[in-house]
């Protein structure tokens, strides 16, 4: 299939501002108007182009805003914002809270852009696909505010003049536009795209599932058991009877970004990164790794918890998928040439491997200098800069001769069974979120350990604890935390930053008022803008 991972941005040309002085009234030499530059299929395909390529704008350059202070990764580096780390500074002038805040209502605004001008473009056979897709996408951007903000504007319409003050809608309010604006791509999009990466039929699926899941548990905001019941539905109709064939750690492994189980990615082309820049989610894991050589460079910024590094059974084939076992040197050795590449360290962890270490050494003239560091409390030691198992779920490859940046998973097919699993339990249906759960685990068995990988019940926490396992690193766990209320709970115990400000007798997340930091502060910036009365989130008035 063709990809579009080359990302065009379309400017609109030509466009007449006029002032009472005249001084900014602007020739339009080109006689371009924005209704004749998307007039026509090639033009409007442009700024449909330009709608996906905002999801780079969304997710890059770090993860930061998605993965700090949740009960997987702690901060080990004071390049990770302290607000986000361990919520006890977090204010309105969060430099990331605000880049997330601005970045998702300009994309929405492209996406408005796009909406708009569908109705002056020529129709052409996919046009109404197009249109569909760009409602998913801005409907996703809407869902992403709703949950780290709550209350946040709809604006549904292309801004055209100056508006110099908005509200805030209710999120109850917002569910409702997601979810309808949902229900129409489903109905709008085909089952199968030509092109890998765009939104299709199951991605929306998933979407909207995912949304019915969260507003189940927020029954101040419209939220009912019924929401459970369709996110089930919904899950199911995006699995499609599709089982989870690949192994674990193919789904991640180099240059097989377009494998089956990926539903929706944001692509990253080595063409469309040469004037456009790349992700940054390989740099934060860790370890230190900055060799001139070594094809990447990473920094222990969000370093591993006990919890997250001990999760994992040894039969369980998600640990070595998710983390590098061993460090070669080059570090990029282990992808290019595994077969002679020096290992510089190795890291056993399950009972076979612990026992085998003076055979693992002898298996190869690679590994007679090798630093053997077993599972244990050294490896979740923040002071720990080069000695630990490395999360390489998105490792890049940027040497002289290749420009590798991995794609990022929006929605893959682990996690809409997992979506199933924990819709259905919350349905009263633990049977069938049972056989959702082990599916997933049959697929993370290793060869013949197939049944020992078999759970016989689940809970909240089980499922939680297998999405950790299965999704560790992929932007997902803060999200997954506050939906079902167990943010505080969790990072109390299992974040060591946040546990030693617990320990001195402080709660971090106690804001103003008497709230609880859950919700991001609404930035300063777009209050300060705000020509009327915008209004903070309770915790950070």
């Amino acid at each position: 299939m063709k990809s579009i991972k080359t990302i065009i941005y379309t400017a609109v040309l030509g466009l007449t501002v006029s002032g009472c002085s005249g001084y900014l009234d602007e020739e339009n030499l080109g006689n371009t108007t924005a209704e004749n530059y998307y007039g026509d299929q090639a033009g409007y395909e442009g700024l449909i182009n330009a709608t996906y390529s905002t999801l780079r704008d969304v997710y890059q350059p770090t993860p930061y805003i998605f993965c700090a202070g949740t009960d997987l990764f702690f901060a080990a580096h004071a390049e990770v914002p302290l607000g986000l780390a361990s919520y006890q500074t977090l204010t309105p002038g969060n430099g990331q809270v605000e880049e997330l805040f601005k970045t998702l209502y300009q994309s929405i605004q492209i996406a408005n852009m796009a909406l708009e001008y569908s109705d002056e473009t020529t129709p052409y056979t996919a046009l109404e696909t197009r249109v569909a897709e760009v409602r998913a996408i801005r409907a996703y951007y809407y869902f992403l505010l709703v949950q780290n903000f709550g209350d946040v504007t709809l604006v549904t319409d292309l801004i055209k003049e100056p508006i110099v003050s908005f509200g805030r809608n209710p999120a109850g309010e917002v569910y409702d536009f997601i979810i309808s604006e949902l229900e129409t791509a489903i109905e709008m999009l085909p089952m199968d795209q030509p092109d890998f990466g765009r939104v299709d039929k199951r991605v929306a699926q998933h979407i909207l599932a995912k949304v019915h899941l969260t507003r189940g548990y927020d029954t101040e905001n419209g939220g009912s058991a019924a929401d459970f019941t369709r996110a089930a539905q919904l899950a199911d109709a995006a699995i499609d009877g599709q089982a989870l064939n690949l192994a674990f750690g193919e789904l991640f492994e180099y240059q097989n970004d377009n494998n089956e189980e990926i539903l929706w990615s944001i692509q990253y082309a080595e063409a469309s990164t040469l004037n456009s820049p790349a992700h940054n989610w390989d740099y934060p894991w860790g370890p230190l790794v900055q060799g001139s050589d070594d094809g990447v460079n990473k920094k222990n910024a969000l370093h591993p918890t006990a919890y997250l590094f001990t999760l994992y059974q040894d039969a369980d084939t998600r640990f070595e998928g998710t983390f590098l076992n061993i460090k070669t040197s080059p570090y990029t050795g282990y992808i290019l040439n595994p077969e002679s590449t020096p290992v510089n360290y190795y890291y056993p962890r399950t009972a076979a491997q612990l026992a085998d270490t003076t055979a693992w050494r002898a298996a190869s003239p690679n590994r007679t200098e090798t630093i053997i560091t077993p599972i244990g409390p050294y490896w979740w030691d923040g002071l720990n800069q080069t000695d630990f198992p490395a999360l390489k779920k998105f490792d890049r490859l940027q040497l002289p001769d290749i420009r590798y940046t991995h794609d990022l998973y929006l929605a893959r097919l682990g996690e809409t069974y997992l979506i199933a699993a924990e819709a259905y339990l919350q349905a009263g249906d633990p049977g069938t979120a049972l056989a959702r759960v082990n599916e997933v685990r049959r697929r993370a068995a290793a060869p013949g350990m197939e049944a020992a990988m078999q759970v016989s019940s689940v809970d909240l926490d089980f499922i939680l604890d297998e999405r950790a396992r299965e999704l560790a690193g992929e932007g997902l766990r803060w999200l997954d935390l506050k939906r079902t209320g167990k943010l505080m709970e969790y990072t109390a115990v299992r974040n060591p930053d946040i546990k030693t400000i617990y320990d001195s007798g402080t709660d971090p997340f106690l804001g103003a008022n008497g709230e609880y930091k859950i919700l991001r502060p609404i930035p300063l910036s777009a209050i300060s803008l705000d020509a009327g009365d915008y209004p903070q989130n309770p915790a950070y008035e």
